[in-house]
C-alpha cells in the first residue's frame, strides 16, 4: 500500500511539474477609473479595488513598476517570485485620488499610461500629480498623444508619417519634459497596432508596448507584445482570479503574426514549444477569434493548432486567442495577439 501511495505521489508530481515546464507567468493588469461608486465598462470601485489588492497581497504578489519589467524581459535583472504589474490607462483623476491611496496601504507601485492631449482637463490628473506618483515610485508610460486609433492612419505616406509623429514620438517627449523620468512604453489605444507603428515606436526610442492581448506574459517574451489582462467593472473576485491566474503559453510561428495587416484570413497556425511528445487526451485545445467563429483543428499531438473561419470575417481589428487546459490539474493557459482585416 505504502508502495503504491508512493507511485502515485510520483505520478502526481510527474504530471504536476510537466504542465508546469514552461508556466512562469508574469500578469499585468489593466485598469482604467476607480471609483466610489461604478458604474460604467471600466470602472471599478474603490470596495472592489481594495478587495483585489487584498487578494493580490494575500497571494504574495509583489508589484513591480514597468521600469522593473523591462529590465526582467531584457535579462538585465532576474524576475522576482510572483510578480504582477498594475496598470492605469488613460489618466484619470480618480486614480489619484483613490487607487493611489489603496495601492499605498498594500505597498505596491502601479504604471498609469497617459495620453497628454487628456492631462489637465476635468477628469484627468495634472502633471504635478503625475508627478507625485513617479516620486512614490510609479512610472509614467505613454498612450499616444490622444488616444488615436492606430490601425486608422491616413493612406498618403507623408500625412501617416505625420501622423505617427504626433502621436508616437511628440508625447513621448512631452512626458519626459513634464515628469524628469523616461518614458520606456508605448500603450496602444483600443489595443490596435501594427507592424508599421511597432517599427515606429522603436525608432521613436521605446522600448517596449503595453497590448491588450490576452494571457500572461513570460520571460523571453517580446517587450512590444506585452499582454495586459483588462479588469472590467462587472468583474466578480472569482472572475478576477481568472484573468490574474491565468498561466502563460509561450507560442511560435503564429500565423498570422501579431500587428499583421491582411485583406482576408485563411487560417490560423501556431506550435506549441514543449508539448511535442505529449498525448492530446490529456489536455483541451480551443482558439477563439473576435467577431467570428473557427473550425478547429489538431495533430495527434497538442504541439501545433490549427484553425480556418467558419465563415468571412469583417474588416476590422480582430483578437486571437488560444487556450491550452490540463485535464489532470485543471491549470488553463492563454496567448493572444492581434491582427487587422483592410480591404
Amino acid at each position: 500500500m505504502l508502495r503504491r501511495g508512493r507511485e502515485f505521489l510520483f505520478f502526481f508530481l510527474a504530471v504536476f511539474f510537466a504542465s508546469r515546464a514552461f508556466a512562469f507567468s508574469l500578469p499585468v493588469l489593466c485598469y482604467h477609473q476607480v471609483k466610489p461608486k461604478a458604474k460604467g465598462k471600466f470602472e471599478i470601485s474603490t470596495e472592489a479595488f481594495f478587495e483585489q489588492l487584498k487578494t493580490l497581497k494575500s497571494r504574495g504578489y509583489k508589484a513591480i513598476n514597468s521600469h522593473k519589467l523591462i529590465d526582467f524581459l531584457s535579462g538585465r535583472t532576474s524576475f522576482p517570485s510572483k510578480p504582477v504589474v498594475v496598470s492605469f490607462d488613460d489618466g484619470y483623476k480618480n486614480v489619484f485620488t483613490n487607487a493611489f491611496p489603496i495601492m499605498q496601504k498594500f505597498d505596491f507601485v502601479g504604471v498609469v499610461c497617459v495620453y497628454p492631449k487628456f492631462i489637465g482637463s476635468g477628469n484627468a490628473m495634472s502633471w504635478e500629480n503625475l508627478k507625485e506618483l513617479a516620486l512614490a515610485g510609479w512610472t509614467i508610460e505613454c498612450h499616444t498623444f490622444s488616444h488615436r486609433n492606430m490601425g486608422d492612419l491616413p493612406s498618403s505616406l507623408d500625412k501617416r508619417k505625420a501622423v505617427l509623429q504626433d502621436e508616437i514620438s511628440r508625447p513621448k517627449q512631452l512626458i519626459e519634459k513634464a515628469i524628469g523620468k523616461p518614458v520606456l512604453f508605448i500603450t496602444w489605444p483600443y489595443g490596435v497596432y501594427t507592424e508599421e507603428t511597432e517599427r515606429f515606436a522603436k525608432k521613436a526610442g521605446y522600448l517596449g508596448a503595453f497590448t491588450v492581448d490576452g494571457g500572461a506574459n513570460y520571460p523571453n517574451i517580446d517587450p512590444f507584445r506585452v499582454k495586459r489582462q483588462v479588469i472590467y467593472g462587472s468583474d466578480n473576485l472569482a472572475k478576477f482570479l481568472i484573468r490574474l491566474e491565468m498561466e502563460s503559453l509561450p507560442l511560435e510561428g503564429c500565423v498570422p503574426a501579431p500587428g499583421k495587416v491582411l485583406s482576408s484570413l485563411k487560417e490560423i497556425e501556431c506550435t506549441i514549444p514543449g508539448m511535442e511528445n505529449e498525448k492530446l487526451e490529456n489536455y483541451v485545445l480551443n482558439v477563439k477569434i473576435t467577431g467570428g467563429k473557427l473550425k478547429f483543428g489538431a495533430s495527434s499531438r497538442p504541439s501545433k493548432v490549427w484553425a480556418s473561419p467558419a465563415g468571412a470575417l469583417s474588416y476590422g481589428p480582430h483578437f486571437i486567442d488560444v487556450y491550452l487546459r490540463d485535464k489532470r490539474t485543471g491549470v488553463t493557459k492563454q496567448n493572444g495577439w492581434f491582427f487587422t482585416l483592410r480591404p
